[in-house]
């Protein structure tokens, strides 16, 4: 036998889901290439090139990249920024960057910018993809309308059917018969393009430069959304430095001969999963079949009219919109509608760089804020019985300690502890603690020295604890007692009180901490 069941399932999923997703991909990469200014080409042979590439070389066994809304809102302020030129030389850029980004694995950092500035940016993209299809949509209202009836109607009927390639083809038929236009997406070239690389010296690199982070970013950030989404419908799991390394191969190819770069598709490799799609073989025939297409029916592509483009890319736009998972995030927190807001406001009116850094910084002020409500809390500790004449308190920080809430720390343990003989701090329930924070401690210990007390630290990370040996704040003599529980610091607290040693430093000590 040739070919096992499984392999043959597998090979015969990736070509039914190479074929589907063609289908699904076609309308939307013609759409794309026409609004970025690029030309109708450059989106398809952009879906092409990236198609392959990152099929062959991303971290995704299931995706299928391409051109998408996200990327090109940002790409048609580039080109009408730099033209054409410029354009090309932001998106080489940006593949290098995205190239670099893979090999440094910095793949776990780019996910870590706020949810709800992913979000807010989102929704903005769309906004601004819908505002910019008005001009076409009132150059022929009627044939807009139909293709936003079929965009949103055909779906009702069955999710089986490509949408927007069935209302792509109606939309170009009608007008062909009843509704003539000159507003056309024109003559689409059947022959491979040619290399294209700008020449650079002419152009401000320092403004290509910051475009071309910003395209990485975003293209890398809509990448690894989309591999999440693979990895829960696939039961898999995506190596995201592969991935971000993946884009950047594929992208370079695309944008060195003039195409569109594009990203992970979330829609797109939904389509092609539904539809059996496993492996790298499906983008690799996904792409394939875009070519075959478009050599095919280029004279009918070239008649399509820009209205009926606009109609899709209207609906695309008001599908993008996260109106659910927005819903989620607002009615649960308030901090968050501020983030979505902002970020949503600052995208249609702004830009997406100004916005994402405005979200992420309001989301980290946020943080900072709810991180800033840790407080001490006291533990009675009973002494009856056991001949202690030293009065011994015990304390927990309850949050994090770091900069923006070190001197309330230290001042409420000075007034609640005043009394005190000796102090047990426990840091067991403190999840973070930053340089400031590490500093604060020793400035606590310091004090609670000068004050005649004794000060114990208990329940600490391994990090902190090899921090403050470092920082000579701690002489790692008591190292048992510092990663140990409450438990084992209070019980070394009495021990001392017992032998007198409730001031001065650090002694010696073979107490093994308590497992209970």
């Amino acid at each position: 036998m040739l070919m096992s069941k499984k392999t043959w399932h597998n090979l015969k999923g990736d070509v039914i889901g190479g074929v589907t997703v063609a289908f699904v991909a076609l309308p939307l990469a013609l759409s794309f290439g026409v609004l970025s200014g690029a030309g109708a080409a450059a989106g398809v042979y952009g879906a092409i090139f990236t198609g392959i590439l990152a099929s062959i070389f991303g971290g995704t066994t299931a995706q299928i990249s391409g051109p998408t809304g996200a990327m090109t809102v940002v790409l048609v302020e580039m080109f009408n920024k730099f033209g054409i030129d410029g354009l090309i030389g932001a998106m080489i850029l940006a593949s290098l960057f995205q190239i670099l980004m893979g090999i440094l694995r910095l793949g776990k950092y780019i996910r870590l910018i706020p949810h709800p500035t992913i979000i807010g940016f989102t929704n903005g993209i769309g906004l601004l993809i819908f505002l910019k299809q008005i001009q076409y949509v009132k150059s022929d209202p009627i044939l807009a309308i139909l293709t936003l009836v079929l965009m949103f109607g055909l779906p009702l009927i069955s999710k089986k059917i490509p949408y927007a390639l069935v209302a792509l083809i109606i939309g170009t038929i009608v007008a062909k018969i009843w509704v003539p236009t000159d507003l056309v997406v024109g003559e689409i070239p059947l022959v491979l393009p040619t290399l294209q690389i700008p020449d650079f010296l002419s152009l401000n690199l320092v403004e290509l430069t910051k475009a071309g982070l910003v395209l990485a970013l975003l293209g890398s950030i809509e990448s690894l959304l989309a591999s999440l989404v693979v990895d829960e419908m696939t039961d898999t799991k995506h190596n995201s430095d592969r991935e971000i390394l993946g884009q950047g191969i594929a992208n370079l190819g695309a944008s060195i001969f003039g195409n569109l770069i594009g990203t992970g598709a979330i829609v797109r490799s939904v389509v092609n999963v539904k539809a059996g799609g496993r492996g790298r073989l499906s983008g690799i025939i996904h792409a394939i079949v875009l070519l075959l297409l478009i050599v095919q029916f280029s004279s009918f592509a070239a008649s399509i009219p820009l209205a009926v483009l606009g109609g899709i890319l209207m609906a695309t736009a008001l599908n993008m919109i996260e109106y659910r998972e927005t819903y989620k995030l607002v009615t649960a927190s308030k901090e968050a509608l501020i983030v979505i807001t902002a970020t949503t406001a600052l995208t249609v009116l702004i830009d997406l760089t100004t916005a994402v850094a405005i979200g992420t910084l309001l989301s980290g002020l946020i943080l900072l804020y709810n991180l800033g409500n840790s407080y001490l809390r006291e533990y009675i500790i009973d002494c009856q019985g056991e001949n202690i004449q030293k009065k011994i308190k015990s304390f927990t920080i309850e949050g994090s300690l770091f900069f923006g809430v070190s001197d309330a720390i230290v001042n409420s343990l000075e007034v609640q502890g005043k009394d005190a003989d000796i102090v047990v701090l426990n840091l067991m329930n403190s999840p973070a603690i930053d340089a400031t924070g590490v500093v604060v401690l020793g400035k606590i210990k310091e004090r609670m020295e000068n004050l005649g007390k004794r000060l114990i630290l208990t329940g600490m990370k391994e990090d902190t604890y090899e921090k403050l040996v470092k920082l000579n704040i701690l002489d790692g003599r008591e190292r048992e007692i510092n990663l140990g529980r409450i438990a084992d610091g209070i019980s070394y607290a009495k021990t001392l009180a017992r032998k007198g040693r409730a001031t001065g430093k650090a002694i010696k000590t073979d107490l093994q901490p308590k497992t209970v």
